[in-house]
């Protein structure tokens, strides 16, 4: 085994790994940012076309918990983030 071709085939591995790696987190970064923006989208609406009270973001998070346990991220606050982006 020559040692000098091993470590440039490592090296090669592992930069493709990390290109990998951060051509994934960019894309599920896009998902989220297009999620984000029509979950916003649609609490607005939704707010304005029901007249909606301010309450009701809370009672959705809640309801978002209690039905996806584990789910991270959507608090009312950041609820109300989403509303504003």
């Amino acid at each position: 085994m020559n040692i000098t071709d091993y470590s440039q085939y490592i090296a090669e591995l592992k930069e493709q790994i990390l290109s990998s790696r951060y051509h994934a987190a960019k894309l599920v970064n896009r998902e989220l940012l297009i999620l984000y923006y029509k979950i916003g989208k649609s609490l607005s609406t939704k707010v304005e076309q029901e007249k909606w009270g301010a309450k009701v973001i809370d009672r959705i998070s809640v309801d978002l918990q209690d039905e996806l346990p584990g789910l991270r991220g959507f608090s009312a606050r950041n609820l109300k983030k989403m509303r504003q982006f």
